[in-house]
């Protein structure tokens, strides 16, 4: 069934070097600090007029210690940020962890949707927060042990969607890969398709399932992460019934990835290809033409440590939107030192980048 529709050119080799998109320009827009070393799992948004980049901050080390939801926001394309605004944290006593995050604007007002943790890796449930004078207030609360992998997305048929993975429990660890369907409404009621496998009958093949979702006319596609390999699931009815999986061919390494359509009809998939090492220092961006029905480009957006913003040498946990004809890519930057991690933006003008290949 794949038949080329998630495919990279197979009559060429997967190319191991590639340049860079013409005019994309990199940022730290936070960067480490000692009272909050760790950060992961940014998301880069359109909200409310204005770019709007959010991460989550520990204390010590991943989930652990601390943990808070932060964002700034730029209302002039991502040159210039605010300070840094807290989202959500734990002002009791229960040591509860608010991670990721996940946004959506709905007739003039920004939601975030917040997972909520005991310990690392062990979800709660999760609530939704609205934007109000500057503060992110509690408006409902869910119950599904669910996660968010990425953005909140318009289907055709006028719902939305979004991906990410489920416990089978409360408390025990998200390894169903999902994709979460809801009416186009504010807070949202989720309902929860679980991608078919054999996680539904208790074999948990996968340790960290995370789900990228791309959105292209009628199809859908799912593309779950595995350790060594990425596998891809098409629905033909607006995200109901799935079939898969099927093996995507490309070289990933183990890691969160991203993907999605462009106004302008070509789809985008960023991953971290794997390397000889097995690590996460090349960060790549592979494109399909609206008349191609496979992958024909590669683009290296980040490799190795990168000397002028005195960050990497590993680039990886990506998310990607479109906003006033620029592509804005955000992702996390790790070093050696294990707990020491920055929020970096890559912003890649479409016209000069991604329109003539």
């Amino acid at each position: 069934m794949l038949d080329q529709r998630f495919a990279w050119n197979n009559k060429v080799d997967f190319p191991r070097h590639g340049d860079k998109p013409t005019g994309m320009k990199a940022t730290i827009v936070h960067k480490a600090d000692a009272a909050f070393p760790f950060l992961h799992d940014t998301m880069v948004v359109p909200l409310l007029g204005k770019i709007f980049m959010a991460w989550y901050n520990c204390s010590e080390a991943e989930i652990v210690g601390r943990t808070v939801i932060r964002g700034c926001w730029s209302d002039d394309g991502g040159e210039h940020w605010s300070i840094p605004e807290i989202i959500a944290e734990d002002v009791t006593e229960e040591g509860l962890h608010y991670v990721p995050v996940t946004f959506h604007e709905f007739e003039g007002k920004a939601y975030a949707y917040i997972t909520i943790m005991k310990s690392h890796d062990r979800p709660l449930g999760y609530e939704c927060r609205v934007y109000e004078t500057g503060l992110w207030n509690v408006v409902k609360k869910y119950e599904d042990p669910l996660l968010f992998n990425t953005l909140i997305q318009e289907l055709p048929n006028g719902m939305i969607a979004a991906a990410g993975r489920i416990a089978s429990r409360t408390g025990e660890l998200p390894l169903i890969p999902s994709v979460m369907l809801a009416e186009k409404q504010e807070p949202a009621t989720w309902r929860i398709q679980r991608l078919p496998g054999p996680w539904l009958t208790g074999d948990y093949s996968l340790p960290y399932p995370e789900t990228a979702l791309l959105i292209q006319d009628g199809l859908l596609t799912a593309i779950v992460r595995g350790e060594e390999k990425a596998e891809a699931y098409f629905s033909q009815n607006q995200g109901i019934d799935w079939e898969g999986p099927y093996d995507t061919g490309l070289p990933v390494a183990g890691s969160k990835m991203y993907g999605g359509m462009l106004s302008n009809g070509i789809k985008y998939f960023i991953f971290n290809q794997r390397t000889d090492t097995n690590d996460r220092s090349r960060l790549v961006m592979i494109i399909q033409p609206k008349d191609k029905k496979c992958f024909t480009r590669l683009y290296v957006l980040q490799e190795g440590y990168n000397k002028k913003l005195d960050a990497g040498p590993y680039w990886h946990y990506p998310c990607a939107c479109e906003y006033k004809n620029i592509l804005f890519i955000s992702c996390t930057s790790s070093s050696e030192e294990k707990n020491v991690r920055h929020g970096i933006l890559f912003r890649i003008p479409i016209e000069l980048s991604l329109i003539h290949i």
